[in-house]
């Protein structure tokens, strides 16, 4: 096994624990703003697109350092294949929430390690792509960023921001 797969295995497992976990961050730190930052404030789509984002994007830091400096375009390909994991979330909430008319805890779970999966595999499938354009996804990493912190605390009111029990962003 070549060292992208292995360290693509291990983003898989980080991402997976650390996403797991950092649903209940922003609870368990009573509610900090500063956790709002990077975890989730609510139950809406939106605010659990940072489960996949934000561990995906660490790992991501910590891998440049072993293996990234050696591909061109790591930034460029992570960026989009985290941005795959993200819109993964999307698409497939609401296809299967859209077919059966509500949603479950149980699928709701899967979706999320289904889209690191997706993540991780395009960047495994893609990695050797010689576009050199390393500094394109650290602007993208900064921009989604950017996005999460700015709808966190002014949330547009539509369904990919309202938590089901009828609330939008973080509540003060």
């Amino acid at each position: 096994m070549n060292k992208i797969k292995k360290f693509e295995i291990a983003s898989f497992l980080f991402a997976s624990i650390v996403g797991t976990l950092m649903h209940f961050v922003y609870e368990w730190t009573n509610e900090s703003p500063i956790t709002a930052l990077i975890a989730p404030v609510n139950e809406s789509v939106f605010e659990h697109l940072k489960l996949t984002f934000f561990p995906l994007l660490a790992f991501t830091v910590f891998e440049y350092f072993f293996i990234g400096k050696m591909y061109n375009g790591f930034f460029c390909i992570k960026a989009k294949a985290i941005l795959l994991g993200i819109l993964s979330v999307i698409v497939l909430y609401y296809t299967y929430s859209g077919i059966i008319g509500q949603n479950y805890m149980i699928p709701d779970v899967l979706i999320f390690y289904i889209s690191i999966l997706i993540s991780t595999l395009y960047f495994v499938k893609n990695y050797k792509s010689n576009e050199n354009k390393n500094l394109l996804g650290i602007i993208i990493f900064i921009l989604v960023w950017i996005i999460f912190i700015v709808f966190t605390f002014s949330t547009p009111h539509i369904n990919l921001f309202l938590d089901p029990r009828g609330f939008y962003g973080i509540r003060n």
